[in-house]
């Protein structure tokens, strides 16, 4: 049994909406934490295979913000091989190697930090208007990725879609 601390403001999706009214110092703050985070986890050689909003949780304490990165239930070492029968995760933060069978990397876990990305400028989760079905993962395929969303510092449009390249090894580490 794993017990981590109670994460008094629940997980990301349920606070995306607050998060898009604070400025971008306190954005890159916790985007930081983030992928710090998720770069404690691939330093250990694993991939958390199932990387999205309702995995990280929140606990703000004295002011200050803790964040959490939970379900590391799938979580799978880099070396490991899964069955191509193996696919799971929520169709808008899979990466597009992943839906077209291919094993996880820490490059898929990097596609899905890039929706959270987006998120950070949109407060909704991307593609909150289209069914997570089939389409949507063959359009994701062919390369179709949530719309910039205006006046989002250009800086961090570059980084977004660096991360949400369709080629995996052109993608940034964590």
């Amino acid at each position: 049994m794993v017990v981590i601390d109670y994460a008094n403001k629940g997980n990301l999706r349920g606070n995306l909406t607050k998060i898009i009214k604070t400025n971008w110092k306190q954005k890159l703050h916790k985007l930081y934490e983030i992928i710090s985070g998720l770069n404690r986890i691939h330093e250990q050689d694993l991939i958390h295979c199932d990387f999205h909003d309702g995995n990280i949780l929140i606990h703000v304490e004295s002011d200050k913000d803790k964040i959490f990165i939970s379900d590391l239930g799938l979580c799978r070492p880099v070396k490991s091989f899964l069955k191509k029968d193996d696919i799971y995760g929520v169709i808008p933060f899979m990466a597009p190697e992943i839906l077209r069978g291919k094993s996880y990397t820490p490059a898929s876990d990097i596609y899905s930090f890039s929706m959270i990305m987006w998120e950070f400028t949109s407060g909704v989760p991307p593609f909150n208007d289209r069914a997570h079905d089939i389409q949507l993962s063959i359009s994701i395929c062919k390369g179709e990725r949530p719309e910039i969303i205006e006046n989002t510092p250009q800086c961090y449009v570059d980084l977004m879609k660096m991360c949400w390249d369709k080629d995996p090894l052109k993608r940034p580490s964590s």
